[in-house]
């Protein structure tokens, strides 16, 4: 279902593309939160400082500026490193970080490391929680 609605956007209702990937806007993301797809990984790159304050329902942590790293990783390293399990290669990954910077590093790496199917909220946690997306306050 997700693909299909992933398809029918088709950079016509603001959702952008920079080169092969995808960006998604805060519409975009609510839909995707809201549909718990299996097959999609939010990757939120921000420190665990900032994502224990606030975060998007459903998404892990992956610091990017302490582990920049982390999509090299093994899976157990993975594991061990971020309590959960390495994302599958053939799972969506959309990252996001406070304002997008990081979440487009993180992304290159991610993609440079047999991650073909990635895309970035651009907007990020800034633009999530300006629209009063729905969160986990801790």
């Amino acid at each position: 279902m997700w693909n299909s609605i992933k398809a029918a956007w088709n950079g016509t209702d603001g959702s952008e593309e920079t080169g092969s990937v995808p960006v998604y806007n805060f519409d975009q993301m609510k839909q995707i939160v809201g549909q718990h797809d299996p097959t999609v990984v939010l990757v939120d790159v921000r420190e665990p400082s900032e994502y224990s304050v606030v975060r998007i329902p459903g998404s892990i942590n992956i610091p990017y500026r302490t582990h920049p790293d982390a999509f090299t990783l093994n899976d157990a390293e993975f594991q061990s490193s971020f309590g959960v399990p390495k994302p599958a290669h053939n799972k969506e990954l959309i990252f996001f970080c406070a304002s997008g910077m990081r979440a487009s590093k993180a992304e290159q790496v991610a993609s440079k490391n047999g991650y073909n199917n990635t895309s970035i909220y651009k907007g990020s946690m800034n633009d999530w929680v300006a629209h009063g997306g729905d969160k986990l306050n801790l």
